[in-house]
């Protein structure tokens, strides 16, 4: 099964990538370029974007088969990030809190 994690949190990314790893073919997407690169010389599969945008979502290709995990970092935008990953053709979408001091 295909993955998609939408994750701001090297340490987040990190465990992600180890636990998921052999059970879903799993690509990350931040929005920092250094944090990119950084993971990426470590051989994560991971991509930058605008995560605010739908076209975003749409050239990740995701599909209603993709898992797709999002780490709510308690900033605002939740709501609109959730909004375009539905409207790109996400249903199985997961929030992932860490830290947030919300009740899921």
């Amino acid at each position: 099964m295909r993955c998609l994690a939408i994750c701001q949190d090297e340490l987040v990314i990190r465990v992600l990538d180890e636990i998921l790893l052999p059970s879903f073919e799993i690509e990350f997407l931040v929005d920092s370029p250094a944090l990119a690169r950084r993971l990426s010389e470590a051989g994560v599969h991971i991509t930058v974007g605008d995560l605010k945008r739908k076209d975003t979502y749409h050239k990740a290709d995701i599909s209603p088969s993709t898992c797709v995990i999002v780490q709510d970092t308690g900033k605002r935008g939740l709501k609109k990030t959730l909004e375009n990953i539905r409207d790109a053709g996400g249903t199985l979408i997961y929030v992932l809190g860490v830290g947030t001091g919300g009740i899921y």
